[in-house]
């Protein structure tokens, strides 16, 4: 074990996947769950944000792209995508406009949508299993835009509730929309990481926002190695923070034989933190910060992704023959999509 976080072995199986990603995926449009990807509209149909809004900061933007983000809760990815494509423009417009979710709230008369407080405590909004229609035993006769959104985000019943959650969240801190947040983070905290930590928490305060959905929105719009030319709140932020913890990277790290805990997000943050600080990303693409958490995560969530790399021509799954003889013994071992 070297420094109490890692073995020589593990970083050089996680460095040689760090370099099948970065020769096939990175900068490609095959490259599941970067930024570039809710740019487009083939991808995620209405939902998608413009690179220029994306880079100035707009407000509306970045709140649709939160919206987004909080879909990819325990799903597989082109499940969500399949969603996200089929609903209709005005429908994605009703859940991810911040201003007319608050108005919406303020105008439904219950008193369970009040503000984010009660929303998460005393709302039960679920769906019928017959009807698969939006309900709520605390308020049955009232009816919110809530029961709509749980019915047009086709997931958990409760989930209807996330756009209004995180819209009420920021009315609630005061900030004015997502932009005003980062600009309250940055006046009050002095130390870049203490600000990342903010943010994190801040944004976890929604309904169903986790740390993974948190950092995946907040490495989306600060991280400039993964959106180069589209990171508004670089500035002033440790983006090394702000790492995404799914499903897939927990396999890479049982893979690799990681024996931290894995119900602690933090451990298993800076076992990755460890680990890239060992792995020079400029070896491989000059351009890169050396450094970054968030690339080296993203390289173990592409690798174990079978779903993602089964739905991309791209893979090298696809190739004539067997490829993997090619690959590195240790790579081929963990690897999520092997023959067999």
């Amino acid at each position: 074990m070297v420094g109490n976080f890692f073995t020589r072995a593990q970083v050089k199986i996680t460095s040689t996947v760090v370099r099948w990603y970065l020769e096939r995926y990175y900068g490609r449009p095959d490259d599941p769950g970067v930024p570039a990807r809710f740019r487009e509209p083939a991808v995620v149909g209405p939902f998608a944000v413009s690179a220029e809004a994306l880079a100035a900061g707009d407000p509306r933007a970045l709140f649709r792209l939160l919206v987004t983000t909080a879909m990819f809760q325990r799903r597989q990815d082109q499940q969500i995508l399949r969603i996200l494509r089929s609903t209709s423009p005005e429908r994605a417009v009703a859940l991810t406009d911040a201003e007319q979710l608050v108005r919406a709230a303020d105008s439904c008369g219950c008193s369970h949508a009040v503000n984010n407080e009660r929303l998460l405590s005393t709302c039960d909004l679920t769906k019928d299993p017959q009807t698969k229609r939006g309900v709520c035993a605390a308020a049955p006769e009232i009816e919110c835009d809530m029961k709509r959104h749980s019915e047009w985000l086709r997931r958990y019943g409760h989930f209807g509730k996330v756009p209004t959650s995180a819209a009420l969240n920021l009315r609630e801190r005061k900030v004015g929309d997502l932009s005003g947040l980062y600009r309250s983070v940055l006046s009050s905290y002095r130390r870049r990481l203490d600000r990342a930590k903010a943010l994190e928490a801040a944004l976890s305060a929604s309904w169903r926002v986790s740390s993974k959905i948190a950092c995946m929105f907040l490495s989306a719009v600060s991280n400039p190695d993964l959106a180069p030319g589209m990171t508004p709140w670089t500035k002033g932020v440790d983006w090394r923070h702000f790492i995404v913890i799914d499903s897939n990277v927990d396999l890479f790290l049982k893979a690799i034989g990681y024996t931290g805990a894995m119900f602690s997000y933090e451990a298993r943050r800076k076992f990755i933190q460890a680990l890239s600080a060992e792995i020079d990303l400029r070896v491989y693409k000059r351009r890169l910060h050396s450094e970054n958490p968030r690339i080296v995560q993203q390289a173990a969530f592409a690798f174990m992704s079978a779903s993602n790399r089964r739905a991309s021509p791209i893979d090298c799954m696809h190739q004539e023959g067997v490829p993997c003889r090619a690959c590195p013994q240790g790579m081929r071992s963990a690897c999520g999509v092997r023959p067999g």
